[in-house]
């Protein structure tokens, strides 16, 4: 029955994180279903009797929440068993492997089944100790795994408490100081005080009433929560009202082309389409305010063939509406997405961002550098046999190669002023250190160009949007996400949406997007160091419970049994 139990409350911890998370049903998610998402995973690993059960009951739920949040990974035409398959496998792995950490403090607690219920079987300030540990050190836990799952080679920050905050821009705010991770420690210790009293109310006929001992303990756990909430919901209303003052305005087309990802046969169709969308955004520009755009951005994989051997070509191509010349006519510097040659003998190619000034002439590229794994990127590629067995199986065994440069664009502004911007391509604005390399090496405004008209859903296009809004708010600068099929927006230092357009629509806009002066906050200045900080209590934790346990193997103290109605007396 406890194994039953076990296995109900995982699938019902992935059911609510999945819900709490952007989805069909709620489109920006639920912080209010994030809040208790963790609690029957706590509940969980409260009942378990081994590390090995721990890290199988975690690893089911970690894995669980990947699948029910990012189904629409299997629309990866034909490669779901990697997309999906793949990536719900790692992450499942991942949780596994912190589901071990996680359960460790409740291994140390102390307690043993007594009459159906957790007796007691320790002193006073050990148990208080000992609830104390578990509720922290779980909260702490669980951020480094968001940041571990979030960081290197097989990154994926999808599936994590911090998307389901969105809707909540009072809190949202302190991913300024913290980062993104000081908002995974406050829900995940939300969740874990709510989960402690339910694990403890069967305790109550043993405690006495009032007598300062694990509820007094617990009622501390619980102030702790209370105070860094409204620590965080004050600073956050300071900071989300404040007033901002752009310095300079970058006018700018947004294209919406909504092309079909894995349509052949060029990119005729997509560049006409375009070039149409582009040229009534300024014709109702010009309407409305009597100005031209500074700059036109397409999204990502636009043109399919590599620069800069491909600059003849659209000089007269598609025979439509030439690409080099439309640009020129617009008079209107461009950033669009198409491939670049990295090696041309070894058929080699960059994921990049294109620019062209405002004559059409080719200036240089932005080449993705965090490619997405057994996608745009196959470990073990350069290896003949790797090739042979990939397209054995899915029929594709090459990707990008990744680019090496932190590249930036200088737009010229009326007034003879400029903007740099830099171009992080698809989901690297998901990445903090991606974009924190580009906004130290001085960027001023974010121009993400994305494709992921694939998915086919809405919340993918959703999901992607709320953890790059994350990045305006980090850097207190503004993103402008120009997309395939959406959520083309573009979101100011406080998150908030200025300008956007619907979803899996044909469409563009020309909008001004603002400019703010260059701060450096506290994230920008020290980077991921509430992870850092969580891992080292927990070192500390381990070390001093070593020590506590050579202690008391040095004293030898006589065995001694607590009654059930004086658990607070001391051995």
């Amino acid at each position: 029955m406890r194994r039953i139990l076990q296995v109900f409350y995982v699938i019902f911890s992935a059911i609510i994180s999945a819900l709490a998370i952007q989805n069909e049903i709620l489109p920006f998610g639920s912080p209010f279903l994030g809040l208790f998402a963790l609690v029957p995973l706590y509940l969980t690993l409260a009942s378990a009797q081994s590390y090995a059960e721990a890290a199988l009951l975690t690893g089911f739920q970690t894995g669980l929440v990947h699948v029910f949040s990012s189904f629409w990974l299997g629309n990866f035409k034909d490669f779901a068993l990697f997309t999906l398959g793949a990536s719900a496998l790692a992450t499942a792995v991942i949780g596994a492997v912190f589901g071990c950490y996680l359960y460790l403090p409740f291994a140390q607690s102390g307690r043993k089944k007594r009459n159906g219920y957790e007796a007691p079987t320790q002193p006073l300030p050990q148990r208080t100790a000992a609830l104390t540990r578990r509720v922290l050190l779980f909260a702490a836990v669980w951020t480094v795994y968001e940041w571990a799952k979030s960081t290197g080679f097989l990154a994926y920050p999808w599936g994590t408490l911090v998307m389901t905050a969105y809707r909540w821009p009072l809190i949202t705010q302190i991913a300024a100081i913290t980062g993104t991770w000081g908002i995974s420690f406050l829900f995940s210790l939300f969740a874990a005080v709510v989960a402690e009293g339910l694990v403890l109310l069967p305790l109550v006929p043993y405690f006495r009433r009032g007598g300062g001992g694990e509820e007094a303990a617990y009622a501390r756990c619980g102030a702790l929560c209370i105070v860094l909430f409204a620590v965080t919901v004050l600073y956050g209303a300071v900071a989300y009202t404040a007033e901002r003052v752009p310095v300079k305005t970058m006018r700018t087309v947004m294209v919406q082309q909504n092309a079909d990802s894995w349509e052949t046969g060029g990119d005729a169709q997509a560049v006409v389409v375009s070039s149409e969308l582009t040229e009534a955004a300024i014709s109702e520009g010009l309407a409305r305010t009597g100005t031209r755009p500074d700059l036109v951005v397409w999204s990502e994989s636009v043109l399919s063939y590599a620069f800069p051997e491909a600059e003849s070509y659209y000089r007269s191509r598609p025979a439509e509406m030439p690409l080099v010349p439309f640009i020129r006519q617009t008079g209107v510097p461009f950033v669009i997405g198409g491939p670049v040659t990295a090696d041309y003998e070894k058929r080699q190619y960059h994921n990049s961002a294109l620019y062209f000034d405002k004559d059409g002439n080719y200036r240089g590229y932005y080449a993705k550098m965090q490619l997405v794994p057994f996608a745009e990127v196959i470990p073990g590629a350069q290896y003949e046999w790797v090739h042979v067995l990939l397209d054995k199986i899915i029929g594709f065994s090459s990707g990008w190669t990744p680019g090496t440069e932190l590249t930036l664009f200088t737009v010229p502004l009326p007034d003879s002023q400029t903007v740099k911007i830099s171009l992080p391509i698809c989901f690297e604005d998901a990445f903090p250190p991606v974009c924190r390399a580009l906004y130290e090496a001085g960027s001023e405004v974010f121009v993400n160009i994305t494709n992921d008209s694939w998915s086919k859903t809405d919340s993918a296009e959703y999901q992607h949007f709320v953890i790059a809004s994350y990045r305006a708010i980090e850097y207190r600068t503004t993103l402008l996400r120009s997309t395939n099929s959406g959520y083309s927006v573009v979101v100011d230092p406080a998150g908030r949406i200025l300008a956007d357009m619907p979803l899996f629509e044909t469409a563009s806009i020309y909008t001004e997007v603002p400019v703010y002066e260059r701060t450096q906050t506290p994230y920008a200045l020290l980077g991921d160091w509430v992870p850092a900080l969580c891992a080292l209590a927990y070192a500390v934790n381990l070390v001093l419970g070593r020590t506590r346990r050579a202690d008391n193997r040095k004293k030898r103290p006589e065995k001694c049994a607590i009654p059930l109605d004086q658990s607070d007396i001391n051995c």
